[in-house]
């Protein structure tokens, strides 16, 4: 596959979707931006993607629309909406979605596969995790703040449609690897998420400044404590033995990044605070187990957006 273009439908031109897409679209993938924003989508037809990285610029074309329709059927589509919009980015996405298309998400939180699946089955679904990490500079211009793996697997355990989208991903020097286990691959990205993203919103801080502040590692330790439970009563794993040491690794190794949550907040926008923390409360509460900690963290993170149009 890596040696041919396929058409790549690219749902939410946030951060992370610009990101693939200009770096799908740099290696020649026909690439769509499929974007609920028409000033953005035209914005993206005039300009291109503009990706700042180690302090030079590109732009890529790439075409966008409003209508999912336009493209036609694609090979792939890359869900990249905040996790509450999940289910309805995959049902504007189905008209690009053809028998061979594989659709998959690359989003935080839990819950995200299994919208895909309720609209397009677990046949055409993949979900993933990756370490890219970007910021949004203004809309469809971003900054690449830092490399990393992207992991994918199937809701089935299997690892051949997984691994030729891995493949597609790697024919753009997307650093690319395939999972049997998607669901301790996406628990284990969400401990580092609900480690690490509501503290940084709450006070105002990069993800670097998390390991230096003490009482925010106790925080960070109950967090990761609370997932660590959940998952051994389920029965099932994380991919680390130490969650709250792989937190405190990835806050350092992401020093000078912006989370997504602290950018939102910045913003004045709706948060994943529900899928992250609240998710992990919500399942804690369904097992018969408590998460104070992580609950108390979703309600803070929600109580700041209510706020905004009060604050000080």
């Amino acid at each position: 596959m890596s040696s041919q273009s396929e058409k790549i439908v690219i749902v939410g031109p946030g951060a992370m979707g610009c990101l693939f897409g200009a770096l799908l679209g740099s290696a020649g993938h026909q690439v769509w931006m499929l974007d609920k924003n028409p000033d953005r989508a035209r914005t993206i037809n005039e300009r291109g993607l503009v990706v700042e990285r180690d302090g030079a610029v590109e732009t890529v074309k790439v075409r966008a629309t409003t209508n999912a329709r336009e493209p036609g059927i694609a090979r792939l589509v890359i869900v990249c909406v905040k996790a509450y919009d999940t289910e309805t980015a995959a049902r504007s996405a189905a008209p690009a979605v053809g028998n061979d298309t594989d659709v998959l998400s690359l989003q935080n939180g839990v819950g995200n596969v299994e919208a895909i699946v309720s609209v397009h089955g677990p046949g055409k679904t993949l979900g993933g995790t990756t370490a890219q990490g970007a910021n949004v500079v203004e809309p469809a211009s971003i900054r690449h703040a830092g490399g990393g793996e992207t992991v994918i697997g199937q809701p089935d355990g299997g690892l051949e449609r997984a691994r030729i989208i891995a493949e597609l991903l790697n024919s753009a020097a997307i650093n690319a690897a395939v999972t049997d286990d998607l669901q301790a691959l996406v628990w284990s990205k969400l401990a580092i998420n609900a480690a690490i993203n509501p503290l940084t919103a709450i006070l105002g801080v990069k993800n670097g400044a998390l390991p230096a502040i003490e009482p925010a590692r106790a925080i960070m330790k109950n967090v990761t404590d609370e997932i660590t439970a959940v998952r051994a009563h389920q029965g099932t794993r994380l991919l680390f033995d130490d969650p709250l040491a792989k937190a405190l690794a990835v806050a350092e190794a992401t020093a000078a990044n912006v989370s997504s949550m602290l950018a939102d907040v910045n913003n004045k926008r709706r948060t994943e605070v529900d899928q992250i923390n609240g998710a992990v409360a919500r399942q804690a509460r369904a097992l018969g187990l408590e998460a104070p900690i992580n609950e108390t963290l979703a309600r803070m993170v929600a109580a700041i957006e209510k706020s905004y149009d009060a604050r000080a």
